[in-house]
């Protein structure tokens, strides 16, 4: 999945590679994200069928995405005939990351193209959040150069990974040295659970937050209001006071200026986005909801928090960090919530404008 070449020196006996020419394939929903690699597809079901081979162990470049390596042995290319669930499974997903040089590029607002690791028209994935999403979606973390950091940064280098991903094994190593036992045949992967993996996730999952060690200083905690954030004060925090002790961030929540609208809060270091999730249930009339499956299907779980002014509208946002001040954090949250005055005015319901990205995925740096 690289250009590096490999000396043929070191391909033994009758274990050969092959090159094939890149050809890439779209899943039906025509999500770049989810765009598989058809030479990949072709070359493992060959590799399967020869019989020669007990295990595959592919590598992808530092910017790859893990989730669409994986769905490519989920996928069925039916044009060409392909399901490789028919000849192979993912055993592992390892992601390496740099010890020296993590929290450098983990608060760095850089995307791939600002430091040319890309040739993609229109790629301007951070860096930050690619390294988020290969720490998140990882059953094994190899930290590498373990060996150019003192005890203590390693200690809270591990502690802020763990909770980024507290299902996965963290192997500390110098020079990737680690033993095979610890990344092959360990039957950790299992697709449905590594999507729900994140610390983000399981933080938002929990009832009550039990206090984690405060050791290192990592610590996580949710908030929630079913008031709407005041648009400016809002869109302020965000640009001009967001703390640096938060790491990482991600929920839902609504902004008084688009009541209508549900938005995905994501934040990785140096890097938020604020995504469009949808609408929300109580913008359409009752008479309008009950003609979407969806909506029937879970009527009990979405009524049982329901608001009587507000509807389903919430505001829910895990934060991670080192050090945080979290009520400081809250109280600052809580002052970027419309007043009750404002609310009074039911100004709300009819929307205004303001400063927030109309562009789904739209990028933010603070």
């Amino acid at each position: 999945m690289s250009e590096v070449n490999v000396d043929a020196a070191l391909v033994k006996n009758e274990n050969t590679l092959s090159r094939t020419e890149e050809k890439l394939v779209e899943m039906s929903n025509g999500c770049i994200c989810c765009t598989l690699r058809e030479d990949l597809m072709i070359e493992v079901e060959r590799l399967a069928k020869e019989n020669r081979f007990d295990y595959l162990l592919i590598e992808s470049t530092g910017i790859s995405e893990p989730v669409p390596v994986a769905q490519t042995f989920s996928f069925i290319d039916e044009e060409n005939g392909i399901d490789l669930s028919r000849f192979s499974y993912i055993d592992t997903m390892v992601t390496v990351v740099d010890a020296f040089n993590f929290f450098k590029d983990f608060g760095s607002p850089e995307t791939l193209m600002d430091r040319d690791l890309t040739n993609i028209e229109g790629d301007y994935r951070t860096i930050v959040n690619l390294l988020t999403d290969q720490i998140e979606f990882a059953n094994v973390i190899v930290l590498n150069k373990t060996d150019l950091v003192p005890k203590k940064h390693l200690a809270i280098l591990k502690a802020s990974i763990q909770k980024l991903n507290p299902a996965a094994r963290i192997i500390a190593s110098n020079y990737c040295k680690v033993a095979p036992k610890e990344i092959l045949h360990t039957g950790l992967f299992d697709f449905e659970e590594a999507e729900q993996s994140a610390g983000w996730i399981e933080e938002l999952q929990k009832d009550e937050h039990t206090p984690e060690t405060e050791e290192y200083g990592i610590s996580s905690f949710v908030f929630r209001s079913k008031k709407p954030f005041d648009a400016n004060r809002f869109w302020k925090f965000v640009q001009h006071e967001f703390p640096y002790s938060i790491i990482r961030s991600k929920g839902l929540f609504w902004i008084s200026s688009r009541p209508e609208q549900a938005l995905v809060w994501g934040q990785a270091g140096g890097s938020l986005k604020a995504d469009s999730a949808g609408v929300w249930w109580s913008s359409m009339a009752f008479d309008k909801r009950i003609k979407y499956a969806t909506f029937i299907d879970n009527q009990d779980h979405i009524e049982e928090d329901w608001h009587k002014d507000f509807g389903d509208r919430k505001n829910e946002i895990v934060f991670i960090g080192l050090d945080m001040d979290k009520e400081k954090i809250i109280a600052e949250l809580n002052n970027c919530l419309s007043t009750d005055k404002e609310i009074a005015h039911q100004s709300w319901r009819n929307g205004s404008e303001d400063n927030w990205p109309v562009e789904r995925a739209h990028v933010l740096q603070n």
